[in-house]
């Protein structure tokens, strides 16, 4: 015998909490009107600015140039970047002797001097515009004097 028979069926419905709910399961004999395929119209694919050719570069649409080039620094280029040597090889006129520049290791460059301070601070990622941080109206403090933190925002 069938779980999905009227007999399960019944045996389900008295020992059920709620005797309205359902599985989900359709009941035998019964089928979906109108079937699935059934349907006399042809499907209608929707507009967008993907379909529409005018000002639709491919150039424009392909994600895989989108990303940034990558660069890749040496410790002698970034030892010579922070000190402030020239980055391009001089070049002399003729009969001249030209000097190479002498780049000290990168630890010796950041132990000499500091790069960051309170006028000088580190980079951040603000996309040109300055962040005002102030502190949260939504969070809520839970009151215990133990718990020393804040929450800031920005403006």
């Amino acid at each position: 015998m069938s779980w999905n028979s009227k007999t399960w069926a019944w045996v389900k419905k008295y020992f059920s909490v709620n005797p309205l709910s359902t599985d989900g399961m359709p009941v035998v004999g019964k089928f979906r009107t109108p079937a699935v395929g059934s349907r006399p119209e042809k499907y209608v694919y929707p507009k967008s600015e993907a379909s529409n050719l005018s000002n639709n570069y491919y150039f424009q649409r392909d994600v895989r140039r989108n990303y940034p080039r990558l660069a890749v620094y040496s410790q002698d280029k970034v030892a010579g970047l922070l000190e402030g040597a020239s980055t391009k090889a001089s070049t002399g006129a003729e009969g001249q002797a030209i000097q190479a520049v002498e780049t000290k290791p990168l630890t010796e460059v950041l132990a000499s001097r500091q790069l960051y301070n309170k006028q000088r601070l580190a980079p951040t990622p603000n996309w040109g515009r300055k962040v005002v941080w102030k502190e949260s109206e939504d969070f809520i403090h839970p009151g215990d004097p133990n718990f020393p933190m804040r929450c800031y925002t920005t403006v």
